[in-house]
Order: C-alpha cells, then structure tokens, then sequence
C-alpha cells in the first residue's frame, strides 16, 4: 500500500480533484483498496507541507532575529533622537503664555474614592503564615535557636550553611556549621538552615541577616564622608505599581502615620518619564535613561555589557564613606535582570539577590505568600532593619524595592498595611530614623488593563507615589530647603529630579531656585512654575499636566461654569443673606479649559519590548475635564479666579473651596462678617455700608 500511495502521490498533480478520483476509483475492481491507498497519500503529502511550512517559518522568524540584532543599535539612535525632537516641538510656549504667570503644568486633582477607579478596588487580609514560630530567628548578624523552639521540642541542633553567590542567577552552598545555640553570619548574609529536635522533630528553612564584614566597617564611616554633605543616611522603600492614590487607598494606616507623625512630604506632581520599572528608577540611579547609556540587553549578546557599567548612584555612596545595600524581592521580574544583562559583581556592599534566587525555590513548601512563619513582605522590611541595626553608627544608603503583592495586583497590597504601620514605628521608635533621609515610593501606577481603560487609571498610572520624610534637626537645620521641598510637592517633578537630591546629600548645593532649562533639578532647590513637560524631558503621552485650551467668552459651557460658580459663592453666604448681598455675574475676563494631552487619551501599550516606543491605538473616553476661570461679580466688584470640575457623563460643574481664589481686595466691603465669621469675608458685599469714624 505504501508504494501504490507514493505512486498515486506523484500523480496528483496530473489528476482532477480528489472528489473526481474518488469517482473514478469507485468503477474499479479495486477500488476500495487504492481509496484507502489514496486517502493515506493525502495524509502523508498534508504532514510533509506542514513541516516544509513550520521550516519556512523558523527560518523567517531567525532572519527577522538577525536582522532586528543588526538594526537595534541604529533603532536606539533614532529613537533618543526622536524623542529628543518631539520633545523640542512640543507647546510648551503656549502654556505658559495660558498659565498667564500660574504654574504652567496643572495636574489633575484626583479623587480618591472616585466611582470610575473605586468598582476595581477590593479589600486584601493580612497574610497568614504557620500558627508555630520559626525555630531559629536572625537579629541582624546573629541566628539564634529560639527559648520558644526549645521549650516546645526539647534540645535542637541546627546546620547552618552559607549560601554564596555564582552570579545573578545561580548560588552554591559554602560551609556548613552545626550548633546547639546561635550562629554569626560571617561569610553571607544568607543562610540555609536545618535543625532536629531531641524527640525527632525536624524544622528548615532559608534565612536572610546581615553579616558582620569587617572590611566594610573598615572602609565606612561619618570621618569619611564628606565635609559639604548633609550626613544624612538614606532609606528608599518602594513598592511596584502603586501610584500615589492606591498607596492612601490600600495602605491608609501606614499614609496616615507618615503623614501625621513623621511629617511625610508627597510629590503630588511626580511624573513618570517612561513606561515600566527601569525606565522609572534608572533615572533616579543614574540621572539617566536607558537609551543615553551604555548597551545592555541580554538579546544583544556580546554586544551588551553588564549593568556595573552604569552611573549608579550607590556608587558615589560608597566611595564617600558609606554602607550600601539593594533589594528586591522577585528575581523573575528584576528590573536590571528581566531584560537586562544584570550584574556580573555585587553592585552594592549588601545584594539581597542572592536570598531571592536560592528561596524561591522552596516557595512551594510554605503557605502562600509566606516563608516560615513570616510573610515574605515582612522579610523585606526585616533585612533593611537588621541592615540599620548592624550599621547603626555608620553612614547607610539602601534600596529596597517589593514587588510580589502589587506587580500583578493593586488589591494585594493591603495585606501590608499593617505590618507596613508596625515596621515604621519600631524604625523610628528605635531611633534609626533620627538620622535619615526616608523615601517612600513607587515606580508607576496601576497597568492593569481594566484601570487603564480609564481616564483617571491613565492618569494615575503617570503619577506614582513619591515622598519624602526628615529627622526634625535637620528641618530645623535647613528651613529654606525644606520650604522648596513643601512648596516643590505641588510642581511638576520627575525621576530625574530625585537623582541629583541624593547626590546633594554627599555635595550640599543650596536651596536656590532651579533653572527650567535643566533636566533634573535637586528637590532641594526650587522648582520653577513655568516648568513643563517638555522641560522636564517627558513624552506627551507620558505627561499627566493637562493641557491648556483657551475657551471663547461666550462659549455656552464657559457660561454655564461661571453661573454654576456664582450659585456656589451665594450658597456660602445663604444663611446670612440678611447682611450679605446676592451676589451676580458680572463679567467672565478669561477662561481656559484643562483636559489630559491627547498622547495619553491615545495610548494603549507599548509597541516594542523595551518599552522605548509607544502603541498611541487606544481612544480613551474623556469622563472629566477642569474648566478655570477669571470672573467678577457685582455689587461690590468681586474679582475671582476658580478651577472646576466637569464631569462629561452627566454633564455638571463641581467647585471645591479650596479651589476657589479672591485675587481683589475686599476691603471694608466685609465689614459685617468681618469679626463674626472671618471666612466669609471673600465672598461677602455687606448690604449696609460700613460705619463711619465720628467726626471730629
């Protein structure tokens, strides 16, 4: 059969349709026979085209491998060129001329609870480990069998092996020590431990600390550092993905505290300057983009050098005196090993990578979320304490950076705030916050495509949460830079910004004003208002400013605010109607409307996997616009200046009072509420006219 199948095979072509033949094989002695002969030719002629096809296939896909490897570096050129272009051509005279001497970039005020983000949000318990303690418990460089452990399983005997680092992906085992009581971390901040109880019991996991490293403590300290710094350590813990309003959300207890206790300063107006997390905290580390650096993507091969060669900021740190340490707790998703090449030294004195790389792979032998009787967040927060108690009477810098619970999801990250709440207030009830420069911050804001979809989700996605906590000696120390911090919190900043305000903890540069025509300027400085996003080296659809539109006078929407406007001011003085004025429209003098720049209405994802290009595909629904208006009103000639929000949907104007400015002065024309209801006095004209001095 198989030779009558070739054979019937090399024919076909020569033959009608198979239905034909079919036809024609039925009037055949034989026919049933060479039917089956032929229907099997056909099943072994359609594998043999299959497989030329997946041939053909793969030898494209390589050729467009190879050619894409060829062009990668003229793409990188073009595309820093092109960003460089766009940015030159973008408004940023127009809006400031709009701004009409105000802050040229206008954020959006967003609200917290707002409907259009608040139907994605759900509440996060905290994460529940083993009811049964861990058996052994690291306090900064020692592990130690716990009274508890032996109370409840008699004697216990520990090994200790240190776990080392081969590179950014692989570790081996060193040496391994037994013990009845305690073990310094001498050679790894890491160690795999496995104990056994008298009565048979056994117990094992992998523990992180903070070895004792004399040559460290050798080369450190506060004699080394130099003199025009501001001696400040520096702690900068941040999460994926949360922007400023998912942190309040999610981790209200731990915003509060930072806010209310520690006096926490937020960057209201930080702009992201890319997509995705390098191109988040490059700039902070290095004051650069990926794009002005040096090659190092993993798919360009041997073209590529590993990150060490970067400007990284820790560097600078460690050359003046100080211990430095990084981490981050998802080597799967690293932010310098997920498409980069990664590391080919330990780029800080203390690299937690290593922990990360030999844990996770016995993830699957706890609870979720859990190593031990510990939530893995809580060995985050852990690590950087036993780094500030170890090193307490050194110069410190560490980057700690969570990932697990908010990189695949915004709700998860509630399960934090308490345990978050809990490790603030021992870092400062012990003091290690007396000295330091605390950052709490984020990369980017959600990028989940169900918040994405949404106006107010793009733009939280831009604006992540960034602020900034001092000891009070230093506030007391430095006022005028801490008035430009205060006074900053409400500009546009950015990542680049935050570079040279680390750096000025070394190098001290004062508290002047900063220059628009500088790409980062030190937070220690002030930020000038008439700074865009152009200025501030931000793509269109990465810009969260909204963009400035002058409205004709009588435009029926521009009327229909100012009366709305109107209504409001005569509502706050109602209840006095017996001695304030109803007060009328009088002229609108300028109007503008604030609506977000049509790059980021458009985009819908990255068009490359670099994140260098963007797909602006998407056509986001605008559910909000702000209208700002100049007005005055009679009687008495009241000149206001007002932002106000209109919500497209159904079509009405929101006014906050706290948007609401009186720019004329009122003058004896509030005398009658002058004493009674001091806060009426802006929006009050006093029916009876003010008494008059007794004549002489």
């Amino acid at each position: 059969m198989w030779t009558e199948a070739l054979h019937i095979t090399e024919n076909l072509d020569n033959m009608g349709s198979r239905k034909d033949i079919e036809s024609l094989l039925t009037n055949f002695s034989e026919s049933n026979r060479l039917l089956s002969a032929m229907k099997f030719a056909f099943h072994v002629r359609r594998l043999v085209y299959g497989f030329l096809l997946l041939g053909c296939v793969y030898i494209m896909l390589q050729i467009v491998r190879m050619q894409r490897g060829i062009f990668d570096d003229v793409d990188r050129a073009s595309r820093l060129k092109q960003i460089n272009m766009m940015l030159h051509s973008s408004p940023a005279q127009t809006w400031r001329k709009l701004s009409a001497g105000g802050q040229a970039c206008r954020h959006p005020h967003l609200e917290v609870h707002s409907p259009e983000i608040m139907k994605f949000i759900k509440s996060a318990p905290p994460v529940h480990c083993w009811d049964t303690a861990d058996w052994v418990r690291v306090n900064g460089s020692t592990a130690f069998i716990t009274d508890e452990a032996r109370a409840r399983h008699g004697d216990i005997q520990c090994a200790f092996t240190d776990i080392l680092r081969v590179n950014d992906h692989s570790t081996h085992d060193g040496v391994t020590t037994q013990t009845h009581t305690e073990y310094n971390l001498e050679e790894s901040d890491f160690v795999r431990v496995h104990c056994k109880a008298s009565k048979g019991e056994t117990w094992s996991n992998i523990m992180p600390g903070i070895r004792h490293d004399q040559d460290v403590l050798d080369r450190t300290g506060w004699d080394k550092v130099p003199h025009d710094g501001l001696r400040l350590d520096v702690l900068m813990f941040g999460f994926d993905s949360l922007s400023r309003n998912m942190f309040i959300r999610h981790l209200p207890r731990t915003y509060h505290y930072l806010r209310e206790t520690l006096q926490m300063i937020d960057l209201r107006g930080y702009n992201i300057v890319g997509d995705g997390t390098p191109q988040a905290l490059i700039p902070i580390l290095t004051g650069k983009t990926e794009l002005e650096l040096p090659e190092t993507r993993k798919r360009m091969g041997d073209k590529a050098s590993y990150v060490n060669i970067y400007p990284f900021v820790w560097k600078d740190f460690q050359e003046n005196g100080y211990v430095t340490g990084y981490l981050e707790d998802c080597p799967h998703v690293g932010t310098f090993t997920y498409r980069l090449k990664g590391f080919d030294s330990p780029p800080t004195d203390h690299y937690a990578r290593t922990y990360y790389i030999a844990s996770t792979q016995e993830y699957s032998r706890f609870r979720k979320y859990c190593m031990g009787s510990i939530p893995r967040h809580k060995v985050v927060m852990n690590y950087v304490h036993d780094f500030f108690k170890v090193y307490r009477e050194k110069p410190k810098f560490m980057f700690s950076f969570h990932t697990e619970l908010s990189h695949d999801s915004h709700n998860l990250i509630g399960a934090v705030d308490l345990d978050m709440l809990e490790w603030l207030q021992t870092m400062n009830e012990e003091g290690h916050l007396n000295n330091t420069m605390l950052v709490i911050m984020s990369d980017h804001g959600p990028r989940f495509a169900d918040i994405r979809n949404t106006q107010q989700g793009k733009q939280e996605e831009r604006l992540p949460m960034f602020g900034l906590v001092f000891p009070p000696w230093f506030q007391r120390a430095y006022p005028d830079a801490m008035v430009n911090i205060r006074r900053n919190s409400q500009r546009l900043t950015t990542p680049f910004d935050i570079n040279p305000t680390l750096k000025n903890v070394l190098h001290y540069e004062g508290s002047g004003k900063g220059s628009v025509k500088d790409r980062a300027i030190s937070l220690f400085k002030q930020i000038p208002l008439e700074r865009t996003c152009a200025d501030a080296y931000i793509e269109p659809h990465w810009c969260a400013c909204l963009d400035w539109q002058e409205i004709n006078l009588q435009d029926r929407m521009v009327v229909k605010a100012a009366e709305t406007f109107v209504d409001f001011i005569n509502k706050l003085t109602e209840s006095n109607r017996d001695i304030c004025a109803d007060l009328h429209l009088e002229r609108i003098q300028w109007a503008a409307r604030l609506v977000p720049n049509e790059g980021l209405m458009r985009f819908h994802k990255n068009a490359d996997i670099d994140g260098f290009v963007a797909d602006l595909s998407a056509h986001t629904v605008v559910t909000q616009e702000v209208y700002q208006l100049k007005v005055s009103t009679m009687p008495g000639g009241g000149l206001f200046e007002v932002s106000m929000k209109y919500d497209v949907t159904d079509g009405s104007f929101a006014v906050k009072i706290s948007d609401v400015s009186r720019i004329n002065r009122y003058g004896s024309a509030a005398h009658c509420v002058e004493h009674s209801q001091h806060h009426l006095r802006p929006y009050c004209f006093c029916k009876a006219p003010p008494p008059q001095p007794p004549k002489e």
